[in-house]
Formats: C-alpha cells, structure tokens, sequence
C-alpha cells in the first residue's frame, strides 16, 4: 500500500482494487457473450450485403453486355451509314458532272427558248378558235327539205363535224361551197347532208 500526502498532512492509502475471481470470471464471459451476439446480428446482414451487392453486380454485368451489343451494332450501323453516304457522294458527283456538260449543250439552250414560243403558239391558237366573222356558204341552191344543217359550236372543225355525220372532209367543204382549210364561226350553220 502507498501513502499519499496531500497539502493538509493527511494519509491516505490507496490500495489496489482487487476482484473476486467469479467476478472477473463472469465479466469475461458477458463480454464474451456480448462480442458473439454482435457477430450473430452483425453476420446476416453482412452475408446478405454481399449477397446482394453480388446479385446486383451480375445484374449490372449482364446489362453492361447488353449495352455493349448494342453500341456494337450501332457502330456497325454507322459505318453502314458512312459507306453508303460516301458512295451517295460520289454518284452525285458523277450527277453534277453530268449536269454540267448538259447545261452547257446547244440542245438545252434551244429547249429554254421553246417554252416561250409555245406559249405565244397557244395564245395564237386561242385568237384563232373564236372569230366573229361570217363565211358566205358558196354552194348551189337545194331544196331545205332535203337537207340537214349542223350549228358550229366553240371547238368545232370540219374534221370533227365530217366524221361525226360519215362524210370525208373534201364532201364536207365541198356541198357547202368552202375550202379544206377555211375558218368556220360558231353559230354558222352548215349542210350535213348529202
């Protein structure tokens, strides 16, 4: 035992705590028991962490190979898209070669002034259909009752009214005194008639 003096001159002995045996005995096996109670909870969910963090680490691989097939077939894709763009390419530059040479032809230079002369050919068409002139019948004198007469309508020409009534042309101008050629006015009236 030691002495311990403080200021005031007073002993003090200090002794040693000293346990019982059973004691120490007991508190070693609830430790004991303590620490193995930690590791039975501790354990299952641990194994089952690593269980799971095993599943889900598969589940990620397999879906990882899963996107790698695709990004595969996506670059196969692209180099597919690549090929065929490079040879769209060079077709169209056969394409504007071609084009060139073409815009370059006397042929195209004639076939751009044509669409104007056709134009002016259908507005001349147009003033020749409808004329307000009255062509005298030349032809002989014939009994009214024998003969029958057609109206000219807007559209109408010798050819159309001689195939429509069984006549040539020539047997149509002719029993109405005109020539093959000449206008005829809507609302003239010629003979049909034989």
């Amino acid at each position: 035992m030691d002495e311990v003096t403080t200021g005031k001159k007073v002993s003090v002995k200090n002794e040693k705590a000293v346990m019982h045996p059973k004691l120490q005995s007991w508190l070693k096996d609830n430790k004991t028991t303590i620490v193995y109670a930690m590791v039975a909870t501790l354990l299952p969910s641990v194994v089952l962490s690593i269980i799971y963090f095993g599943v889900k680490l598969n589940q990620l691989s397999g879906r990882l190979a899963e996107i790698h097939y695709h990004v595969s077939s996506i670059e196969g894709r692209t180099a597919s898209l690549e090929n065929r763009q490079t040879e769209v390419r060079g077709q169209l530059t056969q394409l504007d070669g071609k084009l060139t040479a073409l815009s370059n032809s006397p042929i195209l230079k004639d076939v751009e002034t044509l669409a104007p002369r056709v134009n002016l050919l259908e507005k001349q068409l147009a003033s020749i259909h409808v004329r307000q002139k009255v062509t005298p019948v030349r032809s002989n004198p014939v009994h009214a009752a024998e003969k029958q007469y057609y109206e000219i309508k807007e559209g109408d020409n010798l050819y159309q009214i001689s195939k429509k009534h069984g006549l040539s042309v020539e047997e149509l101008a002719r029993m109405n005194g005109l020539y093959e050629d000449e206008l005829i006015v809507v609302g003239q009236k010629i003979v049909v008639s034989k």
